[in-house]
């Protein structure tokens, strides 16, 4: 029985336009070896959370074709649908394809393919242990089998094929198929979450009412990643300056009566006096103005070698590291 190879990262170019991922994938291809049983396997899911499809073609050494589309489930995650995709595919290869033709199994599913390098005793799932399994089976009699990533949607005839074949076998009858608790309880939450991002408000709001709508602004609607190799006081910074609620801004102390002015205690208005900036006085310190257009860290933001411009954009400022230097500089200017 021979080992199983796992190839992830073979010609993965972040950022490259598609022709460029394309004509690296093909040549790394095709220094494969070419006398083999060649399938590639695709999992389809509408939002990543419903109605599950997998698809896979099959070529053999004989060069025989054979088109699979498999019902994933009403709900069912892309990663679920990849992993069907591959377990049938394997099915088919171990009881249709005899003999010692070496396997190699195309898949775009980066994901899949990591949890399955952990190895059979690392799977945390039984759709993982069984796909190891068939692994297995298939190294029969000395056969090698490959698992090939390839990037997706680059023009890859195998790759199309199997999309299609996905997107087709999404559209089959699912009602007997299946469900996993796993299944449902990740489901349930990418909707919560996918919910709750579209329904951020957008900034800033009709009325010019505090920072109503800042992280989607500064965030869209993806989620900031976690904080590390950062002392306590500054991870508290960014979180709140992210949220639009820093401590060391004037305008959200007047907002919560913290820091009242002779004619106003408390207001949410952006164009109250007691709102503005005390390091430039034009406008309100808001997350925004404090990341992005305040006159006095002008000079702050063109030497921060993750920016290099004065006026930089949200994109640009959303990096934990950048988030906490310029709320420093801003607390530091403010002092002097």
């Amino acid at each position: 029985m021979r080992d199983v190879i796992l190839v992830l990262k073979q010609n993965r170019i972040e950022g490259a336009a598609n022709s460029t991922k394309r004509e690296a994938a093909l040549q790394h291809l095709g220094s494969l070896t070419q006398c083999a049983i060649w399938a590639w396997t695709d999992g389809s899911a509408s939002g990543g959370v419903l109605r599950g499809g997998a698809g896979a073609l099959v070529i053999g050494a004989d060069d025989s074709r054979t088109e699979l589309r498999i019902p994933a489930g009403t709900l069912c995650s892309s990663f679920r649908a990849e992993m069907v995709a591959l377990q049938k595919t394997l099915e088919h290869i171990v009881e249709n394809e005899s003999g010692t033709d070496p396997v190699i199994i195309c898949t775009d599913s980066m994901s899949a393919v990591a949890a399955l390098r952990e190895g059979p005793s690392a799977q945390r799932s039984a759709r993982g242990a069984t796909v190891w399994q068939l692994l297995r089976e298939a190294t029969a009699g000395d056969r090698p089998v490959t698992l090939q990533w390839v990037p997706s949607h680059c023009g890859i005839p195998g790759n199309e094929a199997a999309d299609t074949l996905a997107n087709e076998a999404a559209a089959l009858a699912q009602e007997d198929v299946p469900l996993d608790v796993e299944t449902i309880y990740r489901a349930a939450v990418r909707t919560a979450r996918d919910r709750a991002a579209r329904e951020r408000p957008s900034y800033p709001d009709p009325e010019h009412k505090a920072a109503t709508g800042w992280y989607r602004e500064l965030m869209g609607t993806g989620y900031p990643p976690p904080i590390s190799n950062m002392d306590r006081t500054s991870a508290i910074d960014v979180h709140q300056i992210r949220t639009g609620r820093w401590s060391g801004s004037a305008q959200f102390l007047h907002e919560i009566g913290r820091n009242p002015s002779v004619d106003c205690p408390q207001c949410r208005s952006l164009g109250c006096i007691a709102a503005r900036c005390r390091l430039c006085g034009e406008e309100a310190d808001t997350p925004r103005h404090i990341l992005l257009t305040c006159p006095g860290m002008m000079g702050v933001r063109l030497r921060t070698q993750a920016i290099g411009n004065i006026l930089p954009t949200p994109e640009e400022v959303r990096c934990s590291d950048v988030v906490a230097a310029l709320v420093a500089a801003f607390r530091a200017l403010q002092s002097h």
